[in-house]
């Protein structure tokens, strides 16, 4: 049961994608940066992502960074969104908490999990799945609760138990921590 709580927690906790310290992760090594899209770049669904988190994308890329992006969704109905991220690579059917999609991407986006950090939104896909495969992991808060898969409704009440109850032991990195 130990393990699986520490599989679950997230090595950071930040506010949104706009709230990280992408310098203070490149100076600790890592150049590559994984980022679930539903509910994390945009709620869940979305047909594409604002102006605001593209450009981040590109800020980050710019700064060094290899960007790929995962995802349990098909994707099939999101042609906006591919078209714009298109310039990236993007698993679909991603199958997370397994690792083969963050295995697939760690090496299109010729990375090392030890150079590797992923950022999302739900501990029990993105975090767990993360940690399963030895990324580091940044927990962002939902875009939009309301917007949420019915599957990601149900395990809420249960993430934010799991939040509070890390939070009563070690608190994970504050995002303006060092490594």
């Amino acid at each position: 049961m130990k393990r699986l709580f520490s599989a679950l927690r997230p090595d950071e906790i930040c506010s949104s994608v706009h709230e990280i310290d992408y310098e203070r992760l490149r100076g600790a090594g890592y150049r590559a940066l994984i980022f679930d899209i539903d509910n994390t770049l945009g709620e869940w669904g979305c047909p594409q992502i604002s102006e605001a988190v593209y450009a981040l994308l590109q800020r980050v890329e710019a700064a060094g960074f290899a960007v790929g992006f995962l995802s349990n969704d098909s994707g099939e109905d999101r042609l906006l969104l591919k078209a714009q991220l298109g310039a990236w690579p993007v698993v679909w059917r991603a199958g997370k908490p397994k690792t083969h999609g963050y295995e697939r991407l760690i090496a299109l986006l010729r990375s090392s999990p030890s150079q590797t950090v992923m950022i999302g939104d739900q501990l029990f896909t993105d975090i767990w799945g993360a940690k399963r495969t030895g990324l580091y992991a940044i927990l962002v808060a939902p875009v939009s609760l309301p917007s949420d898969s019915f599957w990601a409704k149900l395990r809420r009440p249960l993430e934010r138990l799991l939040l509070w109850l890390f939070s009563r032991e070690n608190p994970p990195h504050d995002h303006a921590d060092n490594r």
